[in-house]
């Protein structure tokens, strides 16, 4: 009798039970406030809790725009990350392909110490920016959220796509050079093709970052009409007093979603650029 015959291994069966919890423990909470999102207020406080809602409700999002400026913090958001998001993929993208392909003295300790500048925890330069962007006249500017996040995400970007350009051939490159293509020709027909999953996964990680980022933004936006998501919601719990628990998992729900969707879109492109970019 075959091995496949025997069905798994106990110890296999183990990891799988052991994955299987981690996953419950991981996303409990996640499903907890998508319940509690759409359960009417009286069914939140009763005792004892229940998990499903009884009764449906959308009243809580038509609240949750009704008493506050949401959908203020949702568009600023949506700008700023999708602005630093941008910025910071076409900088790393060009800066980690140089880093791999070309010798210059000095160039591998810029690589080096990108990863330093990503290890450095962002409240540790957070007066000396703040005194920055006052000086520049930028307080209150959503343009001074777009430049920190793309300054502070830059290392990751660009430590991840140097490490998968450095596992890319270089035949292909050298060949189109020859056939007639400039370095820079080369790179958006060739490289960049290539490298595709790898961006993606880059531009992923750097959004969810972008997006869910609170200490510049309500440190550096005192007017609320510039706030993005995150110190958005923690307003709205001081302007509210937590009335209504229902609301704020509302807010909660409409900040994650987003992001859940993206990266269940992009999962195939997570998985195998991040692999390959570790692995090369």
């Amino acid at each position: 009798m075959t091995a496949a015959r025997l069905g798994p291994s106990p110890f296999r069966v183990f990891q799988y039970v052991c994955l299987a919890v981690i996953v419950v423990v991981a996303d409990l909470p996640l499903v907890w406030i998508v319940l509690t999102a759409v359960k009417p207020d009286t069914e939140i406080v009763a005792y004892p809790p229940t998990l499903y809602p009884h009764e449906l409700t959308s009243q809580n999002f038509t609240n949750l725009f009704a008493i506050s400026d949401f959908g203020t913090y949702l568009a600023n958001s949506a700008v700023v990350s999708l602005a630093a998001t941008a910025a910071t993929v076409v900088l790393g993208t060009l800066a980690a392909y140089s880093l791999s392909r070309f010798t210059l003295p000095g160039l591998r300790w810029v690589g080096e110490l990108s990863l330093f500048a990503y290890m450095v925890p962002p409240i540790l330069v957070l007066v000396p920016m703040a005194q920055l962007v006052n000086r520049l006249g930028l307080a209150n500017d959503r343009t001074a959220l777009v430049v920190l996040y793309t300054a502070t995400l830059l290392p990751f970007a660009l430590w991840t796509l140097r490490s998968y350009f450095h596992g890319l051939t270089v035949e292909l490159e050298e060949a189109a050079m020859v056939d007639g293509c400039t370095r820079f020709g080369a790179f958006l027909r060739v490289v960049v093709p290539q490298a595709l999953p790898g961006i993606i996964a880059t531009a992923v990680f750097t959004f969810n970052a972008a997006w869910s980022e609170y200490l510049f933004s309500a440190t550096l936006m005192t007017d609320p009409e510039n706030l993005t998501l995150s110190p958005g919601l923690a307003l709205l719990m001081d302007q509210t007093g937590v009335y209504s628990w229902g609301v704020l998992m509302a807010a909660a729900v409409i900040v994650v979603l987003p992001v859940v969707v993206l990266f269940a879109f992009v999962q195939k492109f997570l998985v195998g650029g991040v692999g390959q970019g570790a692995v090369k």
